[in-house]
């Protein structure tokens, strides 16, 4: 017996009074069948209700050869009134994403040619896949005609036109419909097959915020939000830039400046200390004995970078360089270099006796060792 669906008559019932009609052991607890449901299953990209039967949390709505299946952990007596109820914040914030994303797809299409071929509903944004590639430029316009499209608050058409009807009728689809077929249409904007849920008006939207845009398969992914997604997304943002605004002393306007002025700043001093440490390291590889068998020097750098100079600069006096960087508490990062003889196997008896992992070439291995200065200074003395 087909379920009776109540979210196509009024997608915005929040709660039903009505009968169990089936109540069967599954994996997660109990698939319980509705006589009548208010519960949309997951499909059309759209994610499963979510809510309460009888006040037990619904795990989970899916829909099977027209009979939508309720599991819950507990079993419901069949032939019991029960009361579904379900959450109407989370559905509703699907409703405004789904139909934002019809307006979206729907632009993308009219003005492009490019075909909606993936659609995500995820928990922090929508994914959009598109068969053919958008600049930064058309994504900005997009965003501006879709929040205009919200504006304009256009009345969403939901309906099943005759087969005749459908055959004259130039609207979006994935894959050749045959049998019923639901129609959403916004005027103007977007005509599309679909069973998923939507607002009554585009105005119920509220507004829309592409995240964010890359090439994805030879076409563009797109992540967008709307609603109260993108209210919230504005509002966090606005602190971000109120913040920055207020620690850089500068209007929110300028903040761009202010930190690429920042960075540029950053990047002379980085490159001005680089220069000093390299001094430094050379003046200490003065002091190393020309043509000694081994140098083993502990001396704290910034990145490792600096270590293989370090290194490279010692191994123009000695046999085999051995360059460490840390503390005993978190362990050293280190660099073996050799013009003479092979660093690999140097690693491999270093590791037989200490925590090292690491690798590279013969001239020079690089990597992280967990032990002592103690242990590592022993290990040297006794090397030949």
């Amino acid at each position: 017996m087909k379920t009776n669906i109540a979210y196509y008559v009024d997608g915005y019932q929040k709660e039903i009074e009505t009968k169990v009609i089936e109540c069967v052991k599954s994996k997660k607890g109990y698939d319980v069948v509705l006589e009548d449901t208010c519960f949309y299953p997951e499909g059309g990209g759209q994610p499963a209700d979510k809510g309460t039967l009888n006040g037990q949390q619904v795990l989970d709505v899916q829909q099977k050869q027209g009979v939508v299946y309720h599991t819950v952990k507990n079993q419901i007596a069949v032939g019991s009134v029960i009361k579904g109820e379900i959450d109407w914040q989370y559905r509703f914030d699907l409703m405004q994403n789904h139909t934002a994303e019809h307006i979206l797809s729907g632009l993308v299409y009219k003005k492009y040619g490019f075909h909606n071929v993936g659609f995500h509903m995820g928990k922090e944004f929508i994914t959009l896949d598109f068969d053919g590639k958008l600049c930064k430029n058309d994504v900005l316009k997009l965003e501006i005609f879709t929040n205009k499209a919200v504006m304009y608050n256009k009345a969403i058409k939901v309906y099943y036109p005759t087969k005749e009807e459908l055959e004259k009728l130039k609207y979006r689809s994935k894959k050749k419909l045959e049998g019923t077929v639901r129609i959403v249409e916004i005027p103007e904007y977007d005509i599309c097959a679909c069973c998923g849920i939507h607002t009554k008006t585009t105005g119920e939207i509220g507004c829309v915020k592409i995240l964010s845009f890359e090439p994805h398969k030879g076409g563009t992914r797109l992540r967008m939000i709307a609603g109260g997604r993108a209210l919230f997304d504005y509002y966090m943002k606005s602190n971000y830039a109120e913040d920055i605004s207020y620690m850089l002393s500068v209007p929110i306007k300028d903040i761009a400046k202010a930190v690429q002025k920042l960075k540029s700043e950053r990047d002379t001093l980085q490159y001005q200390l680089n220069l000093l440490e390299k001094e430094k390291l050379e003046k200490i590889a003065e002091t190393v004995t020309q043509h000694s068998k081994k140098a083993i020097i502990f001396e704290k750098v910034s990145n490792t970078k600096a270590l293989q100079h370090f290194a490279n600069v010692l191994c123009q006096k000695v046999d085999i360089a051995a360059v460490f960087s840390g503390e005993d508490k978190t362990g050293y990062t280190y660099v073996l270099m050799s013009q003479k003889e092979d660093m690999r196997e140097l690693k491999q008896k270093l590791s037989a006796v200490l925590q090292c992992n690491g690798g590279g070439t013969k001239e020079m291995i690089q990597g992280k060792i967990q032990s002592s200065r103690k242990e590592i200074e022993y290990f040297f003395e006794n090397y030949e």
